[in-house]
C-alpha cells in the first residue's frame, strides 16, 4: 500500500508529546494538531480538548467615534479629574468608563475602559450613563482566547489511535489518558 496523492501526510518534524493543563496560552496552543492517544488502557478515560478554531470571549481593547457630529454628547460636567461612569447599550454587560470632558462645552473627548464588563462585541453601540445620556461610542474589541466552558470532552478513547478532532488545546481532566502525542 502507498499514500495516495493529496492525502494528509502524518510524517512531520513537529511531534511533541502533551502534557495536558487548564491554562489557555500561546505555551499551551497546539496549533490545529491532530493527538495520537497512547497508552489508554483504563475503562472510561477522558481527554478534555478545545477544537481548533474555537474562539473566547471578546476582549475590548478601547471605543472609536461611530462617526457623526454629536456623538460627544451634552451636559457631562466638566472636572479636573476623569469620571467614571456605566454605560447602556451593546450586547454585554457591566462596561464602566472613565471619561473627560472638553472645558468649554461639556462634551465628552475621551473615553477610556475601567470595568470591562462581559458579552461586548466589536462595533457594539454604548452610551455613558451621565449627562444628557448622549455621548455615544463604538465598542473596538478583538476575539478573546477560548475558555475551559467551551472544551469538549471525549470518553472512551481506544488505545493506538487518533483524536477525530482537531485542536488547539489539551486540558486536564478528573481521569488520565496515557501518553497523548500531538502532530501539526
Amino acid at each position: 500500500m502507498g499514500q495516495f496523492g493529496n492525502q494528509p501526510d502524518f510524517a512531520t518534524s513537529d511531534i511533541k508529546t502533551i502534557d495536558p493543563s487548564d491554562t489557555i496560552n500561546t505555551t499551551t496552543f497546539l496549533g490545529g494538531s491532530v493527538i495520537y492517544i497512547g497508552d489508554n488502557t483504563t475503562l472510561g478515560n477522558e481527554l478534555k480538548v478545545i477544537p481548533a478554531g474555537t474562539v473566547g470571549p471578546s476582549v475590548i481593547s478601547g471605543f472609536s467615534s461611530p462617526g457623526y457630529t454629536g456623538s460627544g454628547g451634552t451636559g457631562y460636567t466638566y472636572d479636573a479629574n476623569p469620571v467614571y461612569a456605566g454605560t447602556i447599550g451593546g450586547s454585554g454587560t457591566g462596561l464602566e468608563v472613565e471619561y473627560v470632558t472638553n472645558t468649554s462645552n461639556q462634551v465628552v473627548s475621551i473615553a477610556s475602559i475601567q470595568v470591562p464588563g462581559s458579552g461586548y462585541l466589536n462595533g457594539d453601540l454604548i452610551t455613558i450613563n451621565d449627562g444628557d445620556g448622549n455621548a455615544v461610542f463604538r465598542v473596538v474589541a478583538a476575539p478573546g482566547l477560548p475558555t475551559a466552558a467551551q472544551a469538549v470532552i471525549f470518553k472512551g478513547l481506544g488505545t493506538g489511535g487518533f483524536l477525530p478532532v482537531t485542536v488547539d488545546y489539551v486540558l486536564t481532566t478528573p481521569l488520565s489518558c496515557g501518553a497523548l502525542i500531538a502532530a501539526k
